[in-house]
């Protein structure tokens, strides 16, 4: 009979030091994500960890499989030392005598493909137009004038985004330079679109010169009034800068 109750007694007490055990365990890992006492009376290969930090955000020099895509306007090859070149092609976008032609340009690529089971004969159709250089009277450019711009999607490795930053031909600390150039938009007297930066040495497609007049780009110039001049000048060209990090 004494070796029954002896018997209870203890079961008692170890359920009773198991609890405590338990206990202290789950207030230690909620501070430190381990308690030693527990590892070494029973182990301590747990299958979950609780409050485990987060894994910090990416650095700037940690590749891991970050990537950014790019147009690079004005040209049809990207910058071989920061980047690799996804495709070539032609910029294309709206004309710029018709109202709501389209304000977002394209990089459209050099071989199209086309799906025979979407086309549909008959009714309206939202027009694209290739676009080309209006720089007879900017002398820098004035070799491209009137010819198609061409363009290249391009990808750089490392990096996790990239923009494009007006009046600027320098990257912030940090960033890498991807290429740089001259800030090109719409006459103000046409419909309008998104301003590009085409690369300081432009491209013309070749044996593309004639005057078709669909998407036009012409140097942009600052005017003085809302602008503030200085530190911004009067009818001076606007630079621009394509950066990623």
């Amino acid at each position: 009979m004494k070796m029954m109750v002896f018997k209870g007694a203890s079961i008692v007490v170890f359920s009773l030091c198991l609890l405590i055990l338990n206990t202290a365990k789950g207030e230690e890992e909620n501070k430190n994500g381990g308690n030693p006492v527990w590892n070494f009376l029973f182990g301590g290969k747990e299958t979950h960890t609780y409050n485990s930090p987060l894994k910090p955000p990416m650095t700037t020099g940690e590749s891991g499989n970050a990537s950014t895509a790019y147009v690079r306007w004005g040209r049809d090859v990207c910058n071989p030392d920061t980047s690799e070149t996804v495709y070539t092609g032609y910029v294309g976008g709206g004309s710029h005598a018709h109202k709501g032609g389209g304000t977002n340009p394209l990089c459209l690529p050099e071989t199209p493909e086309y799906d025979d089971t979407l086309t549909v004969n008959g009714g309206s159709r939202s027009p694209i137009f290739g676009a080309e250089y209006e720089t007879n009277t900017y002398s820098p450019f004035s070799y491209v004038h009137d010819s198609d711009t061409v363009c290249a999607l391009c990808l750089a490795r490392g990096r996790s985004t990239t923009s494009m930053i007006p009046a600027k031909r320098t990257c912030p600390p940090g960033w890498t330079k991807e290429y740089g150039g001259l800030l090109m938009g719409s006459h103000n007297g046409h419909y309008g679109h998104d301003f590009l930066c085409i690369d300081r040495n432009p491209q013309g497609r070749s044996g593309s010169s004639a005057s078709k007049d669909g998407f036009l780009l012409y140097a942009v110039e600052g005017t003085c009034g809302s602008l503030p001049c200085p530190p911004y000048v009067s009818g001076k060209e606007i630079s621009c800068v394509v950066c990623s990090r």
